[in-house]
Order: C-alpha cells, then structure tokens, then sequence
C-alpha cells in the first residue's frame, strides 16, 4: 500500500490526515523532523507517495527536513507540502525555496487535505 507520510507534533493534524486518508493509503507519522529523516532514509521501496510536512517541530524543524531532500535530491521522489500555523510570512516565504507542492495553513478541512494530496499523487505519477 502507498503511505503518505506525516511529520507534526500534533496529533490533531496527523488524526485528520489519517482519518481522511485511511481507505485509501497508508499514514505513516513522524512527531519531528529526525524521525521524518529516518523514515525517509529507511524507505527502501519508494512506498511513500508525499510528505506532509510542519515547520515547528521539536528536536529537528521542518526546515532541517528540507535541506535534507535538498541535498539528497528527493523532491522528485517524494513531494513534499508544507503544513503550518505560522503566520510569519518571511518563514513561509523561505519555504517556497525549496522545491515544494504548496503550502496548507492549519487549520485546514478533509477537503483541502484531499486536494493536496490529488496534487502530490498527480505530480509523484508524472516522475
């Protein structure tokens, strides 16, 4: 089964995603950004299809995530779509340097959650 793997802190985030997709794909969650790395690195059958990603993070941030699938070339591989409550327009600003699909600002709906997936199972299809 195709996983879609979430790094969050918050179990609220990774609950709706998991509820929305759970039919369809399998939820892999990550509560920071070194266990987002290592699952990465340990996904030796290209299983993940996209990477819902929080920019707060403990221990490692999502933009320590970033600048490991920057220099590991991954954005190919694994579209990444950025999930935030951070209104600090320079820090989502800085994430759009990066080879990512969007970015979603919490709180979001099913609905949106659905689009960007569609977006990242459309663009994981194309590579």
């Amino acid at each position: 089964m195709k996983k879609i793997l979430v790094a969050d802190d918050s179990k609220i985030i990774s609950n709706i995603i998991e509820r929305a997709f759970q039919d369809k794909y399998e939820v892999v969650v990550a509560v920071n950004g070194k266990e987002a790395i290592d699952i990465v690195k340990n996904n030796v059958d290209d299983s993940i299809i996209g990477l819902f990603l929080d920019l707060n993070m403990p221990e490692v941030d999502g933009f320590a995530v970033l600048d490991y699938f920057k220099e590991n070339n991954l954005f190919k591989r694994i579209p990444v779509c950025i999930i935030t409550g951070d209104v600090q327009k320079d820090r989502i600003d800085r994430s759009f340097n990066y080879d990512i699909v969007d970015v979603l600002a919490k709180p979001f709906t099913f609905d949106s959650v659905r689009e960007e997936v569609e977006k990242i199972v459309n663009l994981n299809n194309m590579g």
